[in-house]
């Protein structure tokens, strides 16, 4: 199996005493080796999660974002850059990306029914075939995916905002609030605050369009109501 991860190369300073930018080393890893395939620059000190490699159709991409306030689109594996946000002082900084993956799966019912529906972000136990279901493709990612940050200095926790990935190969990415105000909780990523347990299940079903999302909100333990 395939996948490509991104590490800290080196930390480097713009100006003595100044600002920090970091060389960042992109790997094609397999269950044997590790590759480095490219290398980009990122002008801020601190990476935190700010590459995730995904597919769409046959083709392997990932976000990732070499200016601070920006997320771009990285084709992979020629580590080149295809398009994405342009950088702007008063744009969202992004620190986490997720992209929900799924596999499909084919159920066996006792009374011989056999129905075809998606396994969210499967692991290695859950992939394995049983005598009721099986695996019938790889790996597959949905058009969209999330993205953790804030607007540069607005306060000290990370926002979660949607992207639409529908054009993502042709360097497009679409952010938008469309949750509001929702805050990602301390010492938590974005992939273990998503659950995307239900969506994808049945087409008629409003839960078949939701996520689940483990967040952050400050309570009055005096009478239980939130303060905002």
């Amino acid at each position: 199996m395939i996948s490509y991860a991104a590490k800290i190369l080196d930390t480097f300073e713009y100006s003595p005493g100044g600002w920090k930018g970091l060389k960042v080393g992109v790997y094609l890893v397999t269950s044997e080796t590790e590759e480095q395939i490219g290398e980009y620059t990122r002008n801020y000190g601190s990476f935190y999660r700010t590459f995730y490699p995904f597919k769409k159709g046959e083709k392997d991409y990932a976000l990732y974002s070499p200016h601070y306030t920006a997320t771009r689109v990285m084709e992979l594996p020629s580590c080149r850059d295809i398009g994405g946000e342009e950088p702007d002082a008063a744009g969202f900084c992004p620190v986490d990306f997720f992209v929900p993956s799924y596999v499909l799966e084919e159920h066996k019912f006792p009374d011989g029914r056999i129905e075809v529906c998606p396994r969210n972000e499967p692991d290695e136990e859950t992939m394995r075939d049983t005598t009721q279901s099986r695996v019938i493709s790889p790996r597959l990612y949905y058009p969209f995916g999330f993205v953790a940050g804030c607007i540069w200095a607005d306060d000290s926790s990370w926002k979660i905002q949607y992207l639409d990935l529908s054009a993502v190969d042709k360097g497009e990415i679409r952010r938008d609030a469309r949750f509001g105000y929702v805050e990602l909780p301390d010492r938590m990523s974005l992939k273990q605050a998503i659950d995307m347990v239900d969506y994808g299940f049945d087409d008629a079903e409003p839960y078949s369009y939701t996520a689940l999302m483990a967040i952050r909100k400050r309570f009055d333990l005096r009478d239980g109501r939130i303060v905002e």
